[in-house]
């Protein structure tokens, strides 16, 4: 199992990366159930966000990279009280944002990897499991 963040699958939907690109690769493994992948639900705003706000996507695009994640059918969690306030200890204790850190604890309750393409939380957190994209060995 590994945790992915909206920088990687935003990748594997909107074309940015050549066909030989660390995310399409690991996009492969999935696709290959070589890899299980999590992210928790805060996903789902985020990559709307992107696909709205950080993109010159048309609406009809838009919705086709969208109807894209969706097929992707990747497991989603959503949080339980306790899960949020492990979130704001860690985001106070590392501070980075409440949404940054639902990632990483989300991979240390599930004892694995988190993956993205965000340098600058990597270099912040300087965690074992927090794995830079290019980073990552498959």
């Amino acid at each position: 199992m590994v945790i992915v963040d909206t920088s990687i699958i935003f990748k594997w939907i909107t074309d940015e990366d050549s066909s030989n690109s660390p995310a399409l690769v690991l996009l492969e493994q999935f696709l290959n159930n070589k890899k299980g992948f999590l992210a928790p639900d805060i996903v789902l705003y985020e990559l709307a966000n992107a696909l709205s706000t950080k993109t010159s996507l048309s609406l009809e695009e838009a919705e086709k990279a969208w109807n894209m994640f969706e097929r992707l059918h990747l497991t989603i969690t959503y949080p339980k009280l306790p899960f949020i306030k492990g979130c704001l200890k860690f985001s106070k204790k590392q501070h980075i944002s409440v949404y940054d850190a639902s990632y990483i604890v989300l991979a240390q309750e599930k004892k694995c990897n988190f993956i993205t393409a965000d340098a600058k939380l990597v270099n912040n957190v300087k965690l074992p499991f927090v794995k830079l994209l290019k980073d990552y060995k498959k």
